[in-house]
C-alpha cells in the first residue's frame, strides 16, 4: 500500500486498517507493519483454532515472518477480527494468539505499537489489559476527512466474486468462443456457420495471432475492452503457453510479452527457456507496476465471468496467479480452488492451490523498487517493431 495515513488515536488508527486491507475482515488477525512511525501496508491471515497451540505457533511465526520481509519494517500493530461479542466473552478472546505473536516479534528486534481486538459489539485493547467495557464500534467508522478513499464493502472474501455481465455480453462472448474453436477444430459445425459468425470468429483468431498485442489491448488504460478482445482473452487464457505471455505481459510491459512469446515457441521447439523470464512466474525477478498488475487482475475476473463456465479454467487459474502477484493470497485460493473444481487436473490452478496453503508470496509484495522489465526494454507500444 502507497498510502501513507496517520492515525492519532486507536480508534483512528482502527478505521484505517481495513483501508489498508482492502477489505473489513473476519475471523482475521491483521499484522500492519510500519517503519519510522509511517505505516508501510498489513497483512491478513485466517485465525486459527484457539485450542490448537501448535496452529497458533504456526500462526504466529508466519506473519511476524512475513512482516520482517517487508523492507525497512520496524515495529507491528496487531487486530484481531472475531465474530464473538467481546462483552460476554470474560477475557479478550484468542489471547494465546495475541501472546505468541507478541513474543515472536520481540525475538524478531520488532517494537509492538499495539494490539486490539474488534468483535460484533465493540474493541479493547489487549496491551492495556483488556479491562472494562467494549468500546462502541461507532467510535472507528471511518472519519471522511481523514481517509478520502472510498468505502470498503465485504469481507476478505467478497473481492473475489466474479463480477456481473450482461445477458448481451455473455452471449456474444459465448458464440464467438464456440465458433472460433469449430474454425480451429475444422469441424462439420464450422461450414455450417451463417457468413458474418465465420466473419467475426476469424477475426477473433486474426487478433490472437499475435497474442502480445492483444494481452495489451485487453489492460491499456485508455479503453475497456470490447466483447471481442475478453473473448480473444479468454482463448489465450485457455492455452498454457499464450496464458503464460499473458500474464508475465502483465506483469511487466509489452517487451516482455514479446520476448515471453518468442521463447516459448523457441521452447516448443526444444531450446532452453531463459530463467530471467521465467523467475518472474514464481514471485522472483522483476517488480511489476501495481496499477496495471490491478487492472490486469479485474479485466481478467470479468473475461473469466464472460467466459463459459466449462471452458473457464484457464481464465480462473489467471485470476489466481494475479491476485496472488498483487499479495491477495485469500482470492487466489479462491480462484484457484473454482478452477480445480471444473478441471481437477488444471496445473497452474494447482500450484497457485499449493503457494497460498504454504503462506507464499512473490518477494515483490515485500518491497518498493522501481518498476523493471525482465526484457530490459520499456513497456512503450512504439517500441515494438513487429
Amino acid at each position: 500500500m502507497s498510502q501513507i495515513v496517520r492515525a492519532g488515536a486507536p480508534a483512528e488508527f482502527l478505521s484505517l486498517v481495513p483501508h489498508l486491507l482492502g477489505c473489513t475482515p473476519r475471523s482475521s488477525l491483521a499484522v500492519v507493519t510500519f517503519a519510522a512511525g509511517r505505516s508501510l501496508g498489513a497483512l491478513r491471515i485466517d485465525l486459527p483454532d484457539p485450542g490448537a497451540v501448535a496452529d497458533v505457533e504456526s500462526v504466529a511465526s508466519t506473519v511476524i515472518g512475513m512482516a520482517c520481509k517487508v523492507s525497512r519494517t520496524d515495529a507491528v500493530a496487531l487486530v484481531v477480527y472475531t465474530d464473538l461479542a467481546l462483552r460476554d466473552a470474560g477475557e479478550l478472546p484468542h489471547r494465546a494468539l495475541v501472546d505468541a505473536v507478541l513474543a515472536r516479534a520481540d525475538i524478531c528486534g520488532l517494537r509492538v505499537i499495539d494490539a486490539f481486538a474488534v468483535g460484533l459489539d465493540g474493541w479493547n485493547g489487549y496491551l492495556s489489559g483488556g479491562e472494562g467495557e467494549p468500546r462502541p464500534l461507532a467510535e472507528i467508522a471511518p472519519d471522511p476527512d481523514l481517509v478520502p478513499t472510498p468505502e470498503v464493502d465485504g469481507d476478505q472474501f467478497a473481492a473475489a466474486t466474479l463480477p456481473p455481465i450482461t445477458a448481451a455480453e455473455r452471449t456474444a462472448v459465448h458464440r464467438l468462443l464456440d465458433d472460433a474453436e469449430q474454425l480451429v477444430a475444422r469441424s462439420r459445425e464450422a461450414k455450417r456457420l451463417p457468413a458474418r459468425r465465420r466473419a467475426a470468429a476469424t477475426l477473433l483468431l486474426d487478433d490472437i495471432a499475435d497474442p502480445p498485442a492483444v494481452f495489451e489491448a485487453f489492460v491499456s488504460p485508455d479503453d475497456d475492452p470490447d466483447h471481442r478482445t475478453v473473448a480473444a482473452v479468454s482463448f489465450g487464457l485457455q492455452r498454457p503457453l499464450l496464458r503464460d505471455v499473458a500474464l508475465m505481459q502483465w506483469l511487466s510491459d509489452l517487451a516482455t510479452g514479446d520476448a515471453t512469446y518468442g521463447a516459448q515457441t523457441a521452447y516448443a521447439a526444444g531450446q532452453p527457456f531463459p530463467a530471467d523470464l521465467a523467475r518472474p512466474m514464481w514471485g522472483e525477478g522483476a517488480h511489476p507496476d501495481p496499477p496495471r498488475l490491478l487492472r490486469a487482475l479485474d479485466r481478467c475476473r470479468y473475461a473469466a465471468a464472460a467466459t463459459p463456465r466449462a471452458r473457464r479454467a484457464g481464465p480462473l487459474a489467471a485470476c489466481a496467479w494475479l491476485a496472488w502477484a498483487t499479495g491477495r493470497s485469500t482470492h487466489a485460493a479462491a480462484y484457484a480452488a473454482d478452477a480445480l473444481e471444473i478441471d481437477p487436473d488444471h496445473g497452474l490452478a494447482d500450484i497457485v492451490r499449493i503457494m497460498c496453503a504454504q503462506g507464499r508470496l512473490p518477494e515483490w509484495v515485500f518491497e518498493r523498487e522501481p518498476v523493471t522489465s525482465p526484457a530490459g526494454t520499456g513497456s512503450s507500444r512504439g517500441s515494438r517493431d513487429r
